[in-house]
């Protein structure tokens, strides 16, 4: 199961897709954006226990005519083990870039940065995704980023994964 945040910008990535491409790559829109969420994956699904995220998302980004787009996210998120009460909080930092002419995804940046309640760091994750953009194929992951959402936060939440 992929980050909720990862779901939610290839929602825009599937609308940007959705455009006729132009010839010309010049911005066309500015993005500026805030939104909150929340999800819940109940023992079983994600962990083998039953798991909650909540999360603001703020993102600032550049669309151009040729359908591309650069969008700087900053996520503040909350993980919580449901049944025990740990908590886990984040605030990252990335970019996600749609490159209509090599037909390539990239996600780069900070994408896990989880604290303990006094601070202190537990894990985290930085480098690169690189996506096919019409499939979806994971092309390139730098080795420092695990792109198994359950592999790392189930255990960083004190169970195991459940897929």
């Amino acid at each position: 199961m992929r980050r909720l945040a990862l779901v939610i910008s290839f929602g825009l990535l599937i609308v940007a897709l959705g455009a006729a491409a132009a010839s010309a790559a010049r911005p066309t829109h500015i993005l500026k954006e805030t939104f909150s969420d929340s999800f819940s994956a109940p023992a079983g699904t994600l962990c083998d226990f039953n798991f909650s995220q909540s999360f603001t998302i703020v993102d600032t980004g550049v669309f151009f005519d040729d359908d591309s787009f650069v969008i700087s996210e900053t996520a503040y998120v909350t993980n919580t083990n449901v049944d025990t009460g740990f908590t886990l909080t984040e605030v990252v930092h990335n970019t996600l870039h749609l490159d209509t002419s090599k037909g390539t995804f990239k996600q780069a940046g900070l994408f896990v940065q989880l604290r303990d309640a006094s601070g202190k760091l537990v894990v985290v994750q930085a480098g690169q995704l690189l996506r096919d953009a019409e499939t979806g194929e994971l092309l390139k992951v730098t080795p420092a980023v695990n792109p198994d959402f359950a592999d790392f936060i189930c255990p960083a939440l004190g169970g195991e994964p459940a897929i």
